[in-house]
């Protein structure tokens, strides 16, 4: 039994129960080191037991909400350091940043007649009325109509329009695909509710232009799916304050607005300076060149994002290999501001400009929302569990040597239905609102121009917080996502740099 044996002082203060049982015994003296060999095929045995990966998806859920720069997300990151230590990582630094931080106290509707109207949870950063609310009359604006000078003063009330996405998305675009069960066919439905949201920023944007002075979205969804969406998080403070409400309280709005009767909306909203921080670790190589693996520390619930977890067991395998073993030293970032417009990644790149850092960067693999199960709505708009797994999309330039490793990482880790996918916007320049893929990962490719893999899933429920997650991630197929993406690592590693860094014209 060679797993981590220097983890009793450490697992109390974080939890680890079962890493504690593992390091108890007269041999637990340290971390067993790895053969030379481990680093050319990684030993599936060398990583933390089902069960513990289990316990710390169920203390995400615990957590929350951990928007950016709030208490229990730097909470977290503080759990991982010590995570990261007990995992044998020596060289470990925080990053720190400033923040506008935007964070929401209290939200409310209310009729004139005092009638209470149910709220579904808030448009992040979309304003603030202060605990007083802000009452004015409520105008429907349908599918399709812009705002105009009729809602300008008033409370605009409007659908969210449905998700229409089906497998055709990735089927026509994919570089490669894994999917031999045949379980995403190009006509399936892939219709997730994140995927309009580019139409409520865009919305509200001409809102704010038209004078409203508030505004309430409606979700095609009973309650219970649709409590919770925390998105847009383009961290773009706006002036119109939003919120959500069900399809039950959409009806009962509409039948409001038709009366022209008015609205209390109340939205009491802060906006503090805070600071956040990346959390960076290394495990040295024999070259000063780096492979950085990547995910970030904010989050609405256990699977956005379980990639930090899967590092951290990633971290005791490859701190124990011998130095000469790696071609490249590994470099852990775990970011913040994801849930903040990507400020922790953008905020890395901006500092390392000059320092050569990133022009030692090889590639970054970024992985986020592991063994993800697919629950979808059922006929009543619950969810509830299909029986397959979510669709994989991994993101990457078409830079060969990235494509055929994402392909050997998804094989490996029978992460079917899996798509290797292109930059879907290639022209982006890599902002929240512009972005060149989804995802974590696209702000050093977008931003830096940095050669990276970005493995990530969209669940149903991904941007909802308040949902547990500990019964919808499979943990078999997210160890074998774990082993498989730290092959992954070792693999590039012993790639060519140029082979992964192409002239600019040729990897665009």
């Amino acid at each position: 039994m060679s797993k981590w044996r220097n983890l009793r002082g450490v697992c109390g203060a974080v939890g680890c129960v079962l890493l504690a049982a593992c390091a108890s015994g007269p041999q637990a003296r340290g971390p067993q080191a790895l053969p030379a060999q481990a680093a050319m095929k990684v030993d599936g045995r060398e990583f933390l037991p089902r069960e513990q990966v289990r316990r710390w998806q169920e203390e995400l859920d615990a957590m929350g909400l951990r928007d950016t720069g709030s208490p229990a997300h730097e909470r977290y990151v503080d759990q991982l350091h010590e995570r990261l230590l007990a995992a044998g990582v020596r060289d470990l630094r925080f990053e720190s940043l400033p923040l506008a931080r935007w964070s929401a106290r209290y939200w409310a509707l209310q009729a004139a007649d005092g009638e209470r109207i149910a709220v579904a949870g808030y448009v992040p950063y979309s304003g603030r009325t202060g605990a007083q609310g802000r009452e004015a009359g409520l105008v429907y604006l349908p599918p399709g109509a812009a705002p105009d000078q009729r809602v300008a003063g008033k409370i605009v009330l409007f659908d969210l329009p449905r998700a229409t996405l089906t497998g055709d998305f990735f089927h026509r675009l994919a570089l490669r695909a894994y999917d031999p069960a045949g379980s995403l066919p190009p006509g399936a439905p892939y219709a997730r509710p994140y995927q309009v949201l580019e139409v409520l920023t865009a919305l509200q944007e001409k809102l704010q232009a038209a004078g409203a002075v508030g505004a309430i979205a409606i979700i095609d969804a009973p309650a219970q799916t649709a409590e919770g969406l925390y998105a847009p998080y383009d961290r773009e403070l706006r002036a119109v304050p939003a919120l959500y409400v069900d399809r039950d309280a959409g009806r009962r709005l509409k039948a409001l607005a038709a009366k022209g009767a008015a609205l209390r909306l109340t939205l009491d909203a802060q906006v503090e300076q805070v600071r956040t921080r990346n959390l960076i670790g290394v495990i040295p190589g024999a070259t000063d060149e780096w492979i950085v693996i990547n995910s970030h520390t904010d989050g609405t619930n256990g699977i956005e994002d379980n990639g930090p977890n899967a590092i951290v067991d990633m971290a005791g395998y490859l701190s124990r290999l011998p130095r000469s073993s790696l071609p490249r030293g590994v470099m852990i970032m775990l970011s913040s501001g994801h849930f903040a417009g990507g400020a922790g990644v953008q905020d890395f790149l901006a500092r390392h400009q000059g320092d050569a850092l990133a022009s030692r960067i090889a590639a970054v693999v970024t992985i986020e929302h592991l063994g993800a199960k697919e629950w979808l709505p059922d006929a009543t708009g619950k969810l509830a569990p299909t029986g397959k797994f979510e669709p994989v999309g991994v993101f990457m330039p078409p830079i060969p040597a990235l494509v055929d490793a994402a392909e050997a990482m998804v094989r490996q880790a029978d992460a079917g239905p899996a798509f290797i996918m292109p930059p879907l916007n290639p022209k982006g320049d890599g902002g929240p609102n512009n972005a060149v893929w989804p995802g974590e990962g696209q702000y050093f490719w977008g931003r830096g121009r940095i050669p990276t893999i970005n493995y990530i899933s969209g669940p149903n429920y991904l941007l909802n917080y308040g949902v547990t997650t500990a019964d919808k991630v499979d943990y078999a197929r997210m160890q074998r996502e774990t082993v498989a993406a730290t092959q992954l690592l070792l693999d590039l590693s012993r790639v060519p740099f140029g082979q992964l860094r192409p002239e600019p014209a040729a990897a665009r």
